[in-house]
């Protein structure tokens, strides 16, 4: 996978996770979340898809409510993963 979206339904939670990544050294950025999603607020955090097992267990600590799910882009599509 070349990168993972992860999708909030909260704008402050997206916001929220990117600066808990940045903290952490994991390079990412907010984004808008692709339509292909159909979840969320509108904003995601991307990452490399290399990060993913560790912002897979960050993620699932955090325990945001409104988390949506992770999305993966690989060979010019999205799924969910």
């Amino acid at each position: 996978m070349d990168y993972v979206i992860v999708a909030f339904r909260s704008r402050t939670h997206t916001m929220r996770f990117a600066e808990e990544l940045r903290k952490r050294g994991v390079p990412s950025e907010i984004v808008n979340t692709p339509k292909q999603a159909y979840v969320g607020c509108g904003l995601s955090v991307r990452v490399s898809g290399r990060y993913f097992p560790f912002v897979k267990r960050l993620a699932q600590s955090l325990r945001y409510d409104s988390f949506a799910g992770f999305f993966a882009f690989s060979g010019g599509g999205y799924k969910s993963v």
